[in-house]
């Protein structure tokens, strides 16, 4: 089993080798390029464009163009001039029946007129806007104000993407080492067991020894499946955020032989000044005041002055000529009863700026607890490598000793087995550390452009 393990992890390195290495700069540049997260944020950045563009359309004069027409199969009105009591019209009109009825052997004329049967109209207006409230320019400044809105936002996502693609990559790194960590206590334990066989042989040691280096191979067995699940799951993860197919061959790059540690400056040296989420409670402010300017204009005059012209035919008869008009016109709007109604609307928008202030307020705290925890992590980080590269040499040399120990039958196997278990938790915790150090590198680095 043991073997076979050995000749699956050898074999597992050799087919990672013909791969195709992911470096860290490729593996970010791909999920810009790729991720879901990043192209939605490009998509809210180009709808707030459109919102932008929607409202310029507003400062040029809105058009309008009607056409209406009717044909009835009755005349909509019809007037009886019998009924009609307008001076002596009824005395005129019936002389002149009286005149027509002589003139053409009885012929009477008709005392009803029918009107509007055929009806033609088509109208164009054009309105240009002089002075709206000033709703149009601050819905303008407001659409503005949209576009840098879902640029922050776009940058907060692209930078918590970024963050997940290093964190992801550096623990595949890390697995990896972890694997050859693994590689090596397995040769370790094959050491200790030929050097138990020959000792059970000579009669040093009892069979116990034996069964004791077989537990710990089943121990290195499970620990050896387990972190071929992890590489598995962590591989499909990042290619996932880079927007990459899985392969099994994916294979990055390992850490550096020492870790080169930057210059760390004083905390007090940093400021949350430039960070979107400040920058972006900033906006919801001026979005605010914006729109309580809108509401505003909208209970104040409106000027703006036009033209129109069209055709009209409402003849009675179909083929009867119809006539032009064009005119030109100014308009004054001027509303009487939305004060009401629009008091309560300034008090509400001077509410959600006094609340949107407190969340400013209370945010500022919280970047800068924010930004000590991300220093505390880094300078920690840093501090715990170096203890743990110490402590994995001092593992090392007590194993070395523990091994000529009980060689000599100076110690047990238990004592043995402890000791190659000290040195592979000290190796796996200072990949550990070099994995924290180089995700809080990033975080830090990124709260502090």
């Amino acid at each position: 089993m043991k073997k076979t393990l050995i000749i699956v992890l050898l074999l597992g390195c050799v087919l990672m080798t013909k791969a195709d290495i992911l470096t860290l700069d490729s593996c970010l540049k791909m999920a810009q390029q790729h991720n879901c997260t990043i192209q939605a944020a490009n998509l809210e950045v180009a709808m707030a464009e459109e919102v932008k563009k929607q409202v310029l359309w507003k400062f040029f004069p809105q058009v309008d163009i009607t056409a209406f027409a009717i044909h009835g199969v009755n005349p909509l009105v019809r007037i009886d001039l019998n009924y009609m009591n307008i001076g002596n019209l009824n005395d005129i009109f019936t002389e002149l029946s009286a005149t027509v009825a002589e003139e053409y052997d009885g012929q009477k004329l008709q005392s009803e007129i029918p009107l509007m049967q055929y009806l033609l109209v088509a109208n164009a207006k054009a309105v240009q806007p002089v002075y709206w409230g000033g709703q149009i320019v601050n819905g303008n400044r407001l659409a503005r104000l949209g576009i840098d809105a879902s640029k922050l936002k776009q940058e907060i996502s692209e930078r918590e993407l970024l963050q997940q693609v290093e964190e992801n990559y550096w623990l595949i790194s890390g697995l990896l080492d972890k694997r050859n960590t693994l590689s090596s206590g397995l040769a370790l334990l094959d050491t200790i067991q030929r050097v138990a066989e020959i000792a059970f042989q000579g009669g040093v040691v009892s069979r116990n020894d034996l069964l004791r280096a077989q537990l710990a191979q089943a121990e290195l067995d499970t620990k050896a499946l387990q972190l071929e699940n992890g590489i598995h799951l962590a591989s499909r993860a990042l290619c996932q955020l880079i927007g990459m197919d899985y392969s099994q061959e994916l294979e990055v790059e390992r850490f550096n032989v020492e870790d080169s540690v930057p210059l760390i400056l004083k905390l007090d040296t940093f400021t949350i000044d430039g960070r979107p989420e400040t920058q972006l409670l900033e906006m919801q402010i001026k979005a605010e005041q914006l729109q309580k300017k809108i509401t505003i204009g909208g209970t104040l005059p409106h000027v703006g002055i036009g033209m129109s012209g069209g055709y009209n035919n409402n003849a009675n008869l179909s083929k009867a000529p119809g006539y032009w008009n064009f005119m030109g016109f100014g308009m004054v709007s001027i509303p009487i009863t939305q004060w009401g109604e629009t008091s309560h609307k300034i008090r509400e928008h001077n509410l959600r700026i006094a609340r949107a202030q407190l969340q400013k307020q209370d945010l500022v705290g919280k970047l800068n607890l924010q930004n000590e925890q991300a220093y505390n992590a880094l300078t920690e980080s840093i501090r715990l490598m170096v203890q743990l590269q110490t402590s994995m040499k001092v593992a090392d040399e007590n194993y070395r000793i523990a091994l000529l120990n009980y060689q000599a039958g100076a110690c047990t196997m238990t004592e043995l087995l402890e000791a190659q278990t000290l040195l592979l938790s000290a190796q796996n915790n200072y990949t550990d550390a070099r994995i924290s150090y180089r995700t809080a590198l990033r975080r830090f680095n990124d709260l502090n452009k």
